[in-house]
């Protein structure tokens, strides 16, 4: 974009002419920035650009090849808009900068970054600028380093202008002797303000003079402390032959430049810089040596820490295995570094060409060319991993990245990139998928085999999924009996193949060389019957059932060895890999756990049946007792009783105690043949489960102890209760006895009791809490167990059996009872009841 001519235009403009820089020859001071700026940002287009009044003029350029351009095109004018760096990673996303006609045409700009050059003055002069034709990221490291290199840039314009500004005035020198005294008093001034240190050598290297900025620069405090001393001592050990011998070329007559090291007169180390001319007199002799020299400690550090990283990376590439290539597409040379090489199987030493694509697994080269193409064509980054053939025929696998390189017309000139084996990663891969597949299929076999408790059943399905599993022409199941005999129980076998199946088998060899290894958890796999190192009757035995490869488990039950899964090989010899070995030892475990399962559920399944009968017939005999007992107990009780009315005043006093004790023994053998049958009852003469309401049937419960309640002043406090899924009659007895023990076992204060309920995971917790004389912890379980007693007859009377009916009624509901209690602190009474109500609606 063109500017106005303002007065800072002009200003600017003057300030560049002054650099005197516009159309002279290439210099190596400025090749050497641009070079360093592109190998700091990795871009292959770096300008050092100064900005004329109508072009842009380029001191140094790689990558470019015209020298200047329009002032009008490019994007130079942010740099001088904001005057700051500008860096824009992709130009075609913004659609202020996507038109450009360098974004559009050549260079087809896409990325950007440039650093402004401003003058001591504050004139911005021209940009330093790195340019690439992809997109692209600068770290916060590489932006500090190129406006270093922007700075580098001033340094070098001002040393041009005042090595230009002291030579003239050295040519004045020697033309005037007039304008001697003016020429040296603006000479010192020139040196003393010049920011970078001048200073004036003699041959020997004494100090002649020094402006302030070289005294500060050798951590001299003042001109007395280094005039007429020798400089030597103070240049490095390492730099002062190289020095002295720039002087010696000076006072020849040359002009000379040089990086050298310093030590401070306070001991600090600097890299600086040195430009240094032959000063002459009016003869033409030389006089003195001039040098203009400046600090590049910063810029050494920099390519110090830039060699580091290169190094780092050449490590990071080699530890990491990645190795290097390029590809010229015009010409089809392709080069590639030692671990490159080695990820194609070939010595440091090979030629390393395009031919290297005949090493590519043939059924992958289309594959590799089409993701090239695609690549290049869609200016995209490349990435496959393809199949390598070494020249052992060993095949290893690479990952291959690249990217394009473009010409100013768009065409790719070069691929650049890296390779990877990934040979262990690939194998890796495969082993994981093969152990996936296998524990897939273990954990299908597996769970066949455990669907079913029914030994039959485990055995058929074991067989058959081991015989499809292995592709094995037999598979069976030994059965080892006590003997050392056994019999095949179970067997999966290929048409055209004998059947053993249910045959009655004893190997000889077996009872005296193979049962105990077995039982200690040995596998046989024999993989050639005919060359298998075994004993010959185990060889003759096998061969009887057309055997060429075996393989054999032991099916451990609990330690014992139950018998032996077998798989055969009877068409062809076959060598059993680790994985399979393993399989089928997984699966005899498997089996074996099957087998103990299903024993302890036949087992289980016959305690069981044994425990019905027996608790059925207990309630039958104890419903059948306590009903024949009934009428010869009311016989026996009605005498008693007649008696009593009849004789009581006719008897001493002897024969009426015998006559209580007979009467009150027949009451409370009554009482206890009622709770028996009650109890019995519960299970035999149950009601189906229906809605209750639990209100209404603790009301029922309360109205039958309402004589007791009163009697005893007991105060009844409840929460509301729900419906649940029930039998009322029994949940009414089980309130009743709760709420009749609490009054019975009452302490010396009236009784407390409250009915409280609670929903807790599916279920609701009932309490019955009271403030009676409490229990020892200890206890709790036995006061449910029926005629378990904690008091005598005498103090409480009762048979024992109310609380036992209570858990019986709770378990007969599905739920739980317990009691929690302390001594002369009360009692609280929980129980459980499904909540099946809500399940109801």
């Amino acid at each position: 974009m063109l500017a106005l001519m303002t007065h800072d235009e002009a200003a600017r403009l003057e300030a560049l002419r002054q650099y005197r820089i516009l159309d002279t020859e290439p210099e190596e001071p400025y090749n050497n920035i641009a070079q360093l700026a592109a190998y700091i940002c990795g871009t292959p287009i770096v300008l050092v650009n100064f900005i004329d009044e109508n072009r842009q003029w380029f001191k140094a350029k790689i990558g470019l090849d015209v020298s200047e351009m329009p002032r009008s095109v490019g994007l130079s004018y942010l740099c001088q808009e904001r005057q700051d760096v500008v860096v824009i990673s992709d130009t075609w996303v913004d659609e202020r900068f996507a038109k450009n006609s360098v974004v559009v045409s050549y260079p087809y700009v896409r990325f950007y970054a440039g650093v402004p050059l401003i003058t001591p003055n504050g004139d911005m002069v021209g940009t330093l600028c790195a340019i690439d034709q992809v997109p692209r990221q600068l770290s916060d490291k590489q932006v500090e380093a190129l406006v270093a290199l922007a700075r580098q840039v001033i340094s070098e314009l001002e040393l041009r202008r005042n090595l230009a500004e002291v030579s003239r005035v050295a040519e004045d020198l020697k033309r005037t002797e007039a304008k001697l005294a003016h020429s040296e008093n603006l000479l010192r001034t020139i040196i003393e303000s010049e920011p970078e240190c001048v200073k004036l050598l003699a041959k020997d290297g004494t100090v002649l003079e020094m402006n302030p900025a070289g005294l500060a620069m050798v951590e001299a405090d003042s001109l007395e402390q280094v005039q007429g001393q020798c400089v030597y001592p103070i240049i490095a050990a390492e730099h002062r032959q190289d020095y002295i011998a720039l002087i010696q070329r000076v006072f020849q007559g040359e002009s000379g430049v040089l990086e050298f090291e310093i030590v401070g007169l306070k001991g600090t180390r600097r890299w600086l810089e040195t430009h240094a001319v032959p000063l002459r007199d009016s003869e033409r002799e030389i006089i003195a040596l001039l040098a203009v020299t400046r600090d590049i400690t910063e810029r050494k550090r920099t390519e110090a820490s830039l060699r580091e990283s290169e190094q780092r990376l050449k490590l990071a590439l080699h530890t990491a295995k990645l190795g290097s290539w390029e590809l010229d597409l015009k010409t089809g040379e392709l080069s590639s570094s030692n671990e490159g090489k080695a990820n194609f199987g070939l010595p440091a030493e090979a030629e390393f060409s395009y031919t290297a694509y005949e090493h590519i697994h043939p059924g992958d080269r289309a594959y590799v060319q089409e993701s090239v193409q695609q690549a290049l064509e869609q200016r995209k980054d490349y990435e496959a991993e393809y199949r390598i053939i070494w020249s052992d025929d060993s095949v290893h696998w690479v990952l291959a990245r690249g990217t394009g390189i473009y010409d100013a017309d768009g065409n790719p000139t070069r691929m650049i990139g890296v390779t990877l084996d990934i040979t262990e990663r690939k194998q890796a891969e495969e082993e994981s998928k093969r152990q996936s597949k296998r524990s897939q299929l273990f954990t299908e076999i597996t769970l066949k085999i455990r669907q079913s408790l029914q030994l039959e059943t485990i055995l058929q399905t074991a067989v058959t999924e081991v015989q499809k599993l292995l592709h094995a022409d037999r598979v069976l199941i030994f059965r080892r009996w006590g003997d050392g005999s056994g019999t095949v129980v179970q067997e999966a076998v290929l048409p055209g193949f004998p059947v053993v199946l249910g045959k009655d088998l004893l190997d000889p060899c077996f009872e005296r060389d193979y049962q105990e290894p077995y039982r200690q958890g040995r596998v046989s796999a024999i993989a050639n019957l005919e060359t298998a190192n075994i004993q010959l009757c185990h060889k003759e035995f096998l061969a009887q059932f057309g055997v060429k490869a075996n393989l054999v488990v032991p099916i451990l039950q609990r330690d014992n060895l139950w018998g032996l899964l077998i798989a055969h090989q009877c068409e062809r010899p076959r060598n059993w890999n680790t994985a399979e070995i393993e399989l089928l030892q997984q699966l005899a475990n498997q089996i074996g756990i099957a087998l103990s399962q299903a024993q302890l559920l036949e087992q289980e399944t016959r305690q069981r049946q044994e425990l019905a009968r027996s608790n059925a017939e207990l309630e039958q005999f104890a419903y059948v007792a306590s009903h024949d007992l009934q009428e010869p107990l009311r016989m026996v009780g009605s005498y008693l009783q007649l008696l009593e009315r009849r004789y009581k005043d006719k008897l001493d006093d002897r024969a009426n105690e015998f006559i209580d004790y007979a009467v009150d023994g027949a009451r409370r053998m009554q009482t206890l043949i009622n709770d028996l049958l009650s109890y019995s009852r519960v299970s035999t003469r149950g009601q189906p489960f229906q809605r209750v309401d639990c209100n209404a049937v603790l009301n029922n419960a309360l109205a039958n102890l309402k004589f007791a309640i009163e009697e005893s002043g007991a105060v009844i406090t409840r929460d509301t209760l729900p419906e649940v899924m029930a039998d009322a009659t029994q949940l009414s007895q089980l309130f009743q006895n709760l709420i009749a023990n609490a009054i019975k076992f009452k302490s010396e204060q009236p009784p407390q009791i409250h009915i409280e309920v609670e929903r807790t995971e599916e279920q609701w917790r009932f309490a019955v809490r009271d403030n009676g004389i409490g229990i020892e912890p200890q206890y709790a379980e036995r006061i449910f167990i029926i005629f378990q007693r904690l008091h005598t007859r005498d103090k409480y009377p009762g048979t024992g059996i109310g609380l036992a009916i209570c858990k019986k009624i709770v378990e007969r509901h599905g739920g739980n009872i317990w009691i929690e209690s302390q001594p002369q602190h009360g009692a609280t009474f929980f129980f459980t009841i499904p909540d099946r109500a809500a399940n109801q609606l």
